[in-house]
Formats: C-alpha cells, sequence, structure tokens
C-alpha cells in the first residue's frame, strides 16, 4: 500500500487467531469460507492486524530461546536469590524470552532495569504483542520514553487498579538505571520511586549488564533492592566473563556464530520459514591508512619541540581546531576522497553505494563530528547523502538527546533515500535502525564490548523496496581503519565471550579454533602487504596486531606505549627477552644496541 510495512502468513495467522477462527494451531489449516476469509484480509491489511490492545498474540520460541528459558528456571528452583547471566548476542530475542521465563516461574513482581532507557519501547511493545492485560500482568513504568502510552501505568495508577480489585494484580515494571540512582532511597538526592524499595521483587532483570553496572553506587543501589532471584541480560558481557562473577551452570551462552550456524544447519518441514532466515551476516573489513597519511608519515609530528616519526591515531587524524576546522585538512579529503574512488574503500563504485545507502560512523568527538558532517555535505559524493548529527555531547545516558537522534535518523531515512549519521556514543546500544547497512568505525574505541555492541547496529533484519520489489539485507558491514585493534578486538570477541577460553584459559589451538569458526560467519578482509584487500585466516588474526604493534616499537626506539600497556601481548617471547626488554634504557638515556627477535618469538622482527 506504499507504506513500505511488510508482513508474512504468520502475522496474518495470528490475527485470525485473535478474532478466535477456529484453527489447529500446529499447522496453518483455518476453518472459515472465502468470502470471510476475503473480508478478515481486507480488514487485516487496513488495521495492520490491530484488533486490540490487550488481544495478545500466541508465539512460539526458538529452539535456543527456549533453552534459555528451561535453564534459568532450573537454576532459579535450586538458587535461591541465585543470579544468572544470559550471554546471549544481540538480537538474540530477549525481552519475549523473559517474558516467557517469569510466566513460567510465576513471578508475581518482576523489576526491569536499564542503563537505555531508549529500549523502554521493545519492552513495552513486546509485553503488548505477547503478553497484554489478558495474562494478569500490569505495565508500570516513569520513564520519558513510554508517557502517554495506553496500558503503562504509573505506580498510583497500578493502586488504583488494585484497589478497584482487578484480577490483574502482577507486575512488571520498568525503571531507569540513572533515575533509580538519583532516588534518595538509592543513594541519590530526590524523593522518588520509594516503592521499588518495599515489596520483596521475585525477579531482577539488570539489561545492558556490560554498561555502567560493575560500579560502587550501583551495586549500592541493587542492595537496596529485595529480590528473590537476579537475571543478568547483555550481548558483550566481557568483564563479567574475565571476573569470573557467574558459575559454568550459571551461563546461558549463545552468540553470533551459534546463531549463523543455526541458520545455515536449519532444516524445517516442507513449507516452514526458517526463523533465521532474516538474520544478516557480518563482514569485517580493515584497511590501513598508509597511503592516506604519506605525507604526515614523512614528515613526522612535533612534540615537545621535537619531531617524532609519525604513529597513526584515528582520533589524531580527525582532531578538530578550535577554529572548528581539521587539524590535517588536506588528510581528511584525502581519506573522503579515497573512500569514494578506490576500488577497496566501501563507497567508490555506484553498486557499493547500492548497497550501503544508510550507514552509521562512529566518532570520538562532537567537534570532530560536527566537522566531518560540514565535508560530507561539500563533498561531491557525499552530499548526495542526508548526513545527521547524532552528536549530543556524547554521553551514554544523555536519554533526551539519545531519543532526539533516534526520531531524526528514523526521519531522515523515511524522507531521504541515502543517509549518513554521525555519532559520539549514541546510539550504538539497543537501538534498532534497520535500514542502517553498515558501521563505520572512525575512532579509536578499544572497549570490545562497546566495539561490538556498535557493530551489530547493521545487523539488523531489514526488507528494502527497491524498483518495485522488496529485497532481504543478506550483509552487513564494519568498516575500521585501525587493523591493529580491529583484529585485538576480533580475537577477543572470539574467545573472551567462550567459558573455555574467557581470562586468557585455552590454549593457542583452541583460541585459533574459535577463531576459525567465527570466521566461517564473520569474515575478516584486510589489506595484504601489497595493500590488496585479501581474506584473512585465524593465523593472521593472531599475529598481524602483534606484528604491526611490533613494527611501531622499534620505530619509535622501543619507548613506544605499545611496549610498556601489555608487553606480552605484543611480544610472544621467551622470559628471557621479556627481562631484557622490561629492563631496557630508553634511547635518551642510552645507546643500545637493537635487539633481534626472531620468528620462532612470535614477533617477526627480524
Amino acid at each position: 500500500d506504499g507504506s513500505g510495512e511488510v508482513f508474512t502468513d504468520h502475522d496474518f495467522h495470528a490475527y485470525l487467531r485473535k478474532l478466535n477462527v477456529e484453527n489447529d494451531r500446529k499447522n496453518e489449516w483455518f476453518h472459515l469460507d472465502g468470502q470471510q476469509s476475503r473480508r478478515y484480509f481486507q480488514d487485516f491489511r487496513m488495521n495492520r492486524g490491530r484488533v486490540q490492545l490487550d488481544a495478545a498474540i500466541s508465539y512460539t520460541l526458538r529452539e535456543e530461546q527456549a533453552r534459555a528459558v528451561r535453564d534459568t528456571k532450573t537454576y532459579y528452583r535450586s538458587h535461591p536469590g541465585g543470579e544468572y547471566l544470559w550471554n546471549a548476542k544481540p538480537r538474540f530475542g530477549k525481552t519475549l524470552s523473559v517474558y516467557d521465563f517469569c510466566k513460567q516461574v510465576d513471578a508475581q513482581t518482576v523489576l526491569i532495569v536499564t542503563n537505555r532507557p531508549a529500549i523502554a519501547n521493545s519492552w513495552y511493545s513486546d509485553y503488548v504483542r505477547f503478553l497484554g492485560r489478558e495474562s494478569g500482568y500490569l505495565f508500570v513504568s516513569h520513564v520519558d520514553a513510554l508517557a502517554g502510552q495506553p496500558h503503562v501505568l504509573d505506580e498510583q495508577g497500578y493502586l488504583d487498579a488494585a484497589a478497584q480489585g482487578e484480577e490483574l494484580y502482577k507486575r512488571i515494571e520498568f525503571v531507569s538505571l540513572q533515575d533509580m540512582k538519583g532516588s534518595k532511597y538509592f543513594g541519590g538526592e530526590y524523593d522518588k520511586l520509594r516503592h521499588l524499595t518495599e515489596p520483596n521483587w521475585d525477579v531482577l532483570v539488570i539489561d545492558e549488564a556490560h554498561e555502567g553496572v560493575d560500579t560502587y553506587k550501583t551495586d549500592l543501589a541493587f542492595d537496596r533492592i529485595c529480590r528473590r532471584f537476579t537475571l543478568h541480560l547483555s550481548g558483550t558481557p566481557f568483564k563479567a566473563l574475565t571476573n569470573d562473577k557467574f558459575a559454568g551452570d550459571a551461563i546461558f551462552n549463545w552468540t553470533y556464530a551459534d546463531e549463523q550456524a543455526a541458520k545455515r544447519n536449519w532444516q524445517g518441514a516442507p513449507g516452514q520459514q526458517n526463523p533465521y532466515a532474516n538474520l544478516p551476516m557480518l563482514n569485517l573489513y580493515t584497511y590501513q591508512m598508509s597511503e592516506i597519511i604519506r605525507d604526515e608519515i614523512r614528515q613526522g609530528v612535533e612534540i615537545d619541540g621535537e619531531t617524532q616519526e609519525f604513529a597513526f591515531d584515528l582520533n589524531e587524524f580527525f582532531k578538530v581546531k578550535p577554529s572548528g576546522s581539521f587539524e590535517h585538512e588536506a588528510e581528511v579529503d584525502r581519506f573522503l576522497d579515497a573512500m569514494t574512488t578506490q576500488n577497496k574503500f566501501p563507497f567508490s563504485t555506484p553498486e557499493l553505494r547500492a548497497e550501503l545507502k544508510h550507514t552509521f560512523w562512529l566518532l570520538n568527538r562532537v567537534d570532530s563530528a560536527r566537522a566531518l558532517a560540514k565535508k560530507l555535505q561539500a563533498h561531491p559524493v557525499f552530499r548526495d547523502y542526508e548526513v545527521i548529527l547524532a552528536a549530543g555531547d556524547g554521553k551514554l545516558d544523555d536519554t533526551d538527546e539519545n531519543q532526539k537522534s533516534f526520531d531524526r535518523v528514523k526521519a531522515a531515512i523515511a524522507h531521504h533515500e541515502k543517509t549518513i549519521t554521525l555519532s559520539v556514543g549514541q546510539l550504538t546500544t539497543g537501538v534498532t535502525i534497520p535500514e542502517w547497512s553498515a558501521v563505520l568505525m572512525l575512532s579509536n574505541l578499544k572497549s570490545p564490548a562497546l566495539y561490538m555492541q556498535a557493530a551489530f547496529r547493521a545487523q539488523n533484519p531489514c526488507l528494502f523496496y527497491e524498483n518495485g520489489t522488496f529485497r532481504r539485507k543478506e550483509n552487513a558491514y564494519v568498516f575500521d581503519f585501525d587493523p591493529a585493534r580491529t583484529l585485538l578486538i576480533y580475537e577477543q570477541f572470539a574467545n573472551d565471550l567462550s567459558q573455555d577460553t574467557a581470562s586468557g584459559k585455552g590454549d593457542t589451538e583452541e583460541r585459533k579454533a574459535h577463531i576459525q569458526n567465527l570466521l566461517n560467519f564473520f569474515p575478516v578482509i584486510g589489506e595484504d602487504e601489497e595493500g590488496e584487500m585479501i581474506p584473512l585466516d585465524a593465523e593472521k588474526v593472531l599475529s598481524i596486531p602483534r606484528k604491526i604493534k611490533s613494527k611501531e616499537v622499534v620505530r619509535m626506539g622501543f619507548q613506544s606505549n605499545f611496549l610498556f600497556q601489555n608487553i606480552s601481548n605484543v611480544f610472544s617471547a621467551p622470559q628471557e627477552v621479556l627481562d631484557i626488554l622490561q629492563n631496557f634504557q630508553p634511547i635518551s638515556e642510552a645507546k643500545a644496541k637493537p635487539i633481534q627477535i626472531t620468528p620462532e618469538t612470535g614477533a617477526d622482527l627480524s
């Protein structure tokens, strides 16, 4: 009908079930005549399948979702007061699965706390679609994102409903972590949310548990919530697994590799749709910037009055002068030109641009994002894109700005064929923009959790309407320009979310095996010695960061920060060599002979 909305036969079946049309839930047969069928179908198209908000639709969990609920339920019953972690990749379907778990354990009171208030909509929409009032639960929240929504009650509304003797006494409450920490009952200053300290909650759900949770102030706040069970949700719980916060039987794991393997291996009955078919495959491209910044390398940079060799740094590359222009103006221009003219770069041909109509670019400073927006608007290729500055002040807890940015991105995509969203921390977690097909990493983001959360913004399912037909998003892309950082994070993503190799566990072969398995579903394409783009294997993923860092150490006279950040990771060398390097005098203090580190030591510097 021109709206761009699509539906499947399953949506229409759910609608017919809402209307109580006789059917067998085990198959797709419904008992009605042709005239009724046509009338119901036209009504379905007109009202988008909505009968009434409290008429929930039936659902069937995917196998891994059902397993998560089953395992958590077992742990819940055998560990009163216990804590459980879902290490489940973004797009797992956590909200519906959590609701199903709460129903199965008959939780009377459920408190959901998140550091990202903007994701309140996903919790609310799944409540409306799959639970509704008929489930026996009322939905309570004070967050601004849900203000005015039907069936969202504040505390007084909930008490009023209870006072009227309604049977709907069970409670699901959604709360912002920032809002809670601002309450004087949780260590803050304001007289609000006292009711959260009063009931003994059956289940406390901590959503996006990797963000802003492991702090002293947050621990104090959670200590004041009496509860029988705590469920932590995270797609990237690197810190929790590194710290061994959860026992092995207190973790459910579902990784991106698990999902893509299930997609590849799925075998259903004839006519059944693969439930993973709409989940795109991620592809990681990593580039060296040597050609683009060759003048900088040749000239070096001045530090404290002395010329030092230039070491590439994305944050430095996009640094802005007080006047608002880039310090490396010519190099940024060359970078944008290379992106649109050199064959290996993402926007170099009309075919590539057609696949990357809507993209998400991540920088580290607001002034850099503003300066780049001006550059893009004046560029002969990128001026055809609507540029959205989703920068704000870069704070993760800037709820209003985050919501405004989300609304502006959605509006821009609705009205423009091509868009570029520039972000400084906003829209990187718990946000779904289906049309984004690529993420460009233009900052020195070092946290693997934040990096991968941002990367998965491109993996959302989407159907594009082009030339009168719909096209499914089959691939999503991450483009990075810091190979050493890229591959280090990739290796962490492959190993540090697996219990047998997290926290440095596992031998080299086990870690290689995890990387190789991930490469099957998340290929990495990088530059070889001649600058040609080639697929990387597990050996290259492990060795290239060491080689880049080791070369940097030698070029900087063994005074590079790489050397002192984690010497054992830079050089996989015998202890005798590490002892020599750790006691090595700076070049400025003593004229030392270069140390020859052979390939056998793992650094390949000779």
